[in-house]
């Protein structure tokens, strides 16, 4: 099992086979630090390895998911005299940051209330599932700035489908909980935070169902047919994977479950 680093930005709440991360500065309203960006890279990065957390859960202190960027850091840091290619960098290490948490092998579920905007939303873009209150309030507010929503462009087409993000990433249009999961930002939009906690613990105990090697290798197999792989190329990919599995503990325990009708060991019954 793997170690998370030490962190100060995010907060790490550890629920058994669960991983809470909170974004930990709700005086900035959970704005993206340099250093929170850190912090993110070298959590998600060190997630694979560790197998003790089946679910990973991104959310915001304060009752705020995410601002987007530190805009007082854009201004003081890059506008006062840093280098070109200094924030070619860090604008890139950010892309790493996101190539990071695409690369989960766990379930990945973000939990928003308050507002998820920029850079934000874009995080969200990546989860498997996103809750949302219906009063949060969304948008990609760069062009607003002046400035391009650079990293997270391919994984809001990727979420929403290009006319949508068209509109969204060049007009930056506010909308609200209920908006966002009618465009597919949001898998389901809640009455309010309450409503939010209940559903996140109820989905979590539905998805304890679900092995979670197989849930690694069907993460897999998403990202190659999202990512345009050549069909054939894709065909043998998931062909591998399938095999993997059939030959693996996991699916012995799974059909021995399904024969004996009972609860596969993952999901709290006994393996036999």
């Amino acid at each position: 099992m793997g170690e998370l680093p030490e962190v100060n930005g995010l907060e790490l709440e550890r629920r058994d086979d669960t991983l809470v991360i909170w974004f930990n500065r709700p005086e900035t309203r959970n704005a993206l630090s340099a250093a929170v960006a850190e912090d993110l890279r070298r959590v998600f990065e060190a997630l694979p390895a560790a197998s003790q957390y089946r679910f990973v859960v991104l959310r915001g202190r304060g009752g705020v998911f995410c601002a987007g960027g530190d805009l007082k850091q854009f201004r003081e840091v890059f506008q006062g005299g840093a280098e070109r290619a200094a924030i070619v960098e860090a604008n890139a290490a950010f892309g790493q940051i996101m190539a990071a948490i695409d690369a989960l092998p766990q379930l990945f579920v973000v939990a928003i209330e308050g507002a998820a905007m920029a850079g934000g939303l874009g995080i969200a873009c990546l989860a498997d599932l996103v809750l949302a209150t219906a009063d949060a309030r969304f948008a990609l507010t760069e062009v607003s700035l002046g400035i391009p929503p650079a990293q997270i462009t391919p994984v809001v087409i990727g979420r929403v489908g290009l006319a949508e993000a068209r509109r969204l990433l060049l007009t930056a249009q506010r909308f609200d909980g209920a908006e966002a999961a009618r465009l597919g930002f949001v898998n389901e939009a809640l009455a309010d935070a309450e409503a939010l906690d209940a559903r996140l613990a109820s989905l979590l105990d539905e998805a304890r169902r679900c092995a979670p090697g197989a849930v690694a290798l069907t993460k897999q197999i998403i990202r190659e047919s999202a990512a345009g792989a050549d069909r054939q190329a894709l065909v043998q990919f998931a062909a591998e994977r399938f095999a993997d599995a059939m030959l693996g503990d996991e699916a012995r325990e799974g059909m021995r479950a399904f024969a004996d009708k009972r609860a596969p060991a993952w999901a709290g019954g006994e393996e036999s």
